[in-house]
């Protein structure tokens, strides 16, 4: 009979496949897409690979082309590419009134939203209104009163027939899937601790780079918290969801009833006139952002940490932005998980490109039941992880990833797709959706009262 582990590790894999998911009830062309307002590279996600059930022809609408330039190059790269080119056609629309005719027009059925985050709000609500569906990069909104008009646009959704799926790609990153994977192996992780509010069991960081080496291609807006929103309800929506998503697996996350926000914090970046320019490309920090400026210093509230308890369980995520990297660096992800028998880290310094995952054994288990355990685990996970194993002989090793088994495409769209088709979209997605967004806004008012 199979393990918690291996049904697990399976399901997990039918989500990421390259191909299409089994079973799905396809017409060809069935799906067309409209890219509203695709001012984030987020946007090309739906288009990285040409799936049989999308239409080729995709519709662009946004207020001017100079802002979609870089969208339309990236899709273009995809079209050009050697390796499996796609075969796009993308047909736009230039002008004030381009939301209005994006649902005057509904050439499409599904909206792809990555862009300014003020009005994403906005654009769902009248995509959800106008009976199309909805893929959006996170975050969806960024404040109290988004959180709010998000819960009505839930139901609107559902008396449309229509999906609003928000756009978490870090679920199918082959460390958070085999880290959530041993997290359900009892034997050897043992029981999720519940842990307190200065030492959570969970914890989940990441540290961003506003300019990453090469010519620097942010906009203007994205420094300006109004619109971008702050770290705390941006870059931590991808780090709530992963805590809710490794923790519990299926499960439904009420949060009315099984969140408690516990403390907030925020704090600036401070960006010089040429740290802007370098990561911007403009040859100065602009009038618009002038009341975020201090002493020639741009002051952007990107960083951010929050305390939670979900279901009796305490967590803790946080975000930090930092100018730039160094010369051989790159973004940073860490994160930790505490049984009882022992703790999962995700740890990653500059230069380490991926990310490494080790396992640390704890007090209640011996060294060699820890071993012993391990070994059965891992030669369970090389079923549907093929070439995975772990390195270290004392209590702390690490598990040896081979680079072939991580996927080249984000699968995100390609599961949106099968929901779609299947009409299967589990049942916890859009109540801890709204979980997730409870928290990073009511955190948001909690960092407010306090400001550092």
């Amino acid at each position: 009979m199979p393990t918690r582990i291996q049904i697990l590790s399976i399901a997990l894999l039918a989500f990421c496949s390259c191909s299409q998911r089994p079973g799905i009830a396809e017409k060809r062309g069935e799906i067309r897409i409209i890219q509203l307002d695709p001012t984030h590279s987020h946007a090309a996600a739906a288009q990285s690979e040409q799936l049989s059930a999308l239409d080729s022809t995709i519709y662009v609408y946004a207020a001017d082309k100079d802002a979609v330039t870089p969208f339309l190059q990236q899709i273009n790269s995809f079209n050009n590419r050697k390796e499996n080119p796609t075969h796009w056609n993308e047909i736009c629309y230039f002008g004030k009134d381009y939301l209005e005719k994006m649902v005057a027009d509904k050439k499409g059925n599904v909206v792809v939203l990555a862009g300014n985050n003020r009005i994403k709000i906005d654009y769902i609500e009248q995509s959800v209104n106008a009976g199309m569906n909805v893929f959006s990069d996170k975050p969806m909104v960024i404040n109290r009163a988004g959180f709010e008009r998000l819960k009505n646009v839930y139901q609107l959704a559902t008396q449309k027939g229509v999906q609003l799926f928000d756009m978490m790609t870090e679920r199918y990153s082959l460390i958070h899937r085999i880290q959530r994977s041993l997290m359900q192996d009892t034997l050897l992780f043992g029981k999720l601790v519940p842990g307190s509010p200065d030492h959570p069991s969970i914890m989940e960081s990441s540290v961003h780079h506003f300019y990453r080496g090469g010519k620097g291609t942010r906009p203007a807006w994205y420094f300006d918290v109004q619109q971008q929103g702050e770290g705390i309800v941006d870059v931590t929506t991808h780090l709530i969801d992963l805590t809710f998503w490794k923790s519990f697996p299926d499960q439904i996350i009420d949060y009315s009833k099984d969140i408690e926000v516990l403390s907030a914090k925020h704090w600036s970046v401070n960006l010089t006139n040429a740290e802007f320019s370098a990561a911007t490309s403009l040859p100065a920090i602009p009038s618009s952002l002038s009341e975020y400026v201090k002493d020639s210093v741009l002051q952007v509230f990107a960083n951010g940490s929050i305390t939670y308890r979900v279901k009796g369980v305490y967590n803790t995520v946080a975000v930090e932005w930092r100018p730039a990297t160094p010369a051989d660096g790159n973004d940073l992800r860490s994160a930790y998980a505490e049984g009882t028998n022992c703790k999962l880290l995700i740890q990653q310094q500059y230069g380490l490109k991926k990310p490494e995952l080790h396992l640390q054994k704890g007090d209640k288990i011996t060294l060699h039941e820890f071993k012993n355990q391990l070994n059965k685990t891992i030669q369970q996970l090389q079923k549907d992880y093929p070439g995975i194993s772990f390195s270290g002989e004392g209590n702390n090793v690490q598990i040896i990833i081979p680079s072939e088994l991580r996927n080249s495409n984000d699968p995100t769209f390609r599961v949106f797709t099968g929901y779609l088709l299947n009409k299967d979209m589990p049942k916890w997605e859009v109540p801890n959706t709204l979980a997730k967004y409870y928290i990073t806004t009511s955190a948001f008012e909690l960092a407010k009262e306090k400001k550092e």
